[in-house]
């Protein structure tokens, strides 16, 4: 179910971001192998008052945006999240870079971020990376906090932010954050 989050019982040592965000993670859809697009970004429009706190909110966004890489097998493109966002008047702006990841986080604006994980999938008898959308809302010296995962070591972030499953769908080493009305990033 749909859930606040939150770093710790108490905030670590030299936290900045979000105190507490409100969580979707894959098991409140159907699709719960392939939907961590549609997760990230109901959480993210949750935050921004654009959907209800609600499972159903994330049931709407699967059946209106399925995921759709190779027919919803590899998950969910950067191009349906972001149409996601547009649908439900949340327009994104690219950040590259840690140091604009941690600005952003600093500001209190989560970033929609894609991770290569640290195993592999077999479909067709092939081995592929598998890739993880998840939405970071904090950070502190040793770590990055994320939705629908739980954190991460800086180093583990790193890799899985460079990894090749993000460079497929143009998110390595970026993250996507909402538009404000200054100029911002490359977005």
């Amino acid at each position: 179910m749909p859930r606040w989050i939150r770093p710790g019982e108490s905030l670590p040592a030299g936290y900045l971001g979000l105190p507490e965000f409100f969580e979707f993670d894959n098991w409140d859809g159907h699709w719960t192998r392939f939907n961590c697009g549609q997760a990230a970004a109901c959480s993210l429009l949750q935050y921004y008052g654009r959907v209800a706190p609600s499972q159903h909110s994330m049931l709407h966004l699967e059946r209106h945006f399925p995921p759709d890489n190779m027919g919803g097998w590899l998950g969910t493109s950067r191009r349906q999240v972001q149409r996601i966002c547009d649908q439900h008047q949340l327009p994104l702006a690219e950040i590259r870079g840690e140091e604009e990841l941690r600005e952003a986080l600093q500001n209190h604006r989560p970033a929609l971020v894609m991770l290569q994980l640290p195993r592999t999938v077999r479909l067709l008898g092939i081995s592929l990376p598998v890739g993880h959308w998840m939405v970071a809302y904090g950070y502190d010296e040793r770590h990055v906090y994320l939705s629908n995962w739980g954190f991460m070591t800086w180093p583990e972030f790193r890799l899985g932010w460079r990894g090749l499953v993000p460079r497929l769908i143009q998110m390595h080493n970026r993250g996507l954050v909402r538009r404000t009305s200054r100029v911002e990033g490359s977005g």
